[in-house]
């Protein structure tokens, strides 16, 4: 029995994992495309932007919902009390280990300039959210952000490519690069 065709474009109706899947067969069956399949993929790590990036952060962020302290503050039979506030820094810290994660790939990857591009985004959302605290939502209890900004300084660090003082005073204005340094 033959196949039917599909009435639409199978490729356009994939999830991520099936596309992911299709992709890995196709360059297994034409290694001669693996090269430009490689190109493609680092010219799209190479357009994030800090804006959109802190963009993205300073949404995610202002987003994180309330309501993920109840499940954090309190007692905890194996940690003990978790004062509200450090409940919120966890939960600010993990919204932020998908960047980190992506500026330690890029770095890996020998992409310093895209991996900076990351950072100066993750610590502008930050800056950006810089105030809330003691207000309404999460981050009211969150503390200041720039507490926060010291894991993306320690990456860096560790990868030895510290951010240029100029793309730090273009993403945080009011946050000298002597702060963190």
């Amino acid at each position: 029995m033959a196949r039917k065709q599909p009435t639409s474009s199978a490729l356009k109706s994939l999830r991520p994992h099936e596309f992911s899947a299709v992709l890995a067969a196709l360059l297994k069956a034409h290694p001669d495309l693996v090269a430009e399949a490689n190109e493609l993929a680092a010219g799209i790590l190479d357009t994030a932007t800090w804006e959109s990036v802190g963009d993205d952060v300073e949404h995610e962020l202002r987003s994180l919902p309330l309501e993920a302290l109840n499940d954090r503050a309190g007692y905890d039979p194996g940690r003990g009390y978790i004062h509200e506030c450090d409940a919120a820094g966890e939960v600010v810290q993990e919204a932020l280990e998908p960047y980190l994660d992506d500026i330690a790939r890029r770095l890996a990857m020998g992409m310093t300039a895209p991996a900076h591009q990351v950072a100066a985004g993750v610590l502008a959302g930050l800056h950006a959210c810089d105030g809330e605290h003691g207000g309404d939502g999460l981050l009211g209890y969150a503390g200041d952000m720039d507490n926060y900004a010291h894991a993306v300084f320690m990456l860096l660090e560790k990868h030895q490519a510290p951010l240029p003082d100029d793309l730090l005073d273009a993403a945080c204005p009011s946050w000298s690069s002597l702060h963190f340094r």
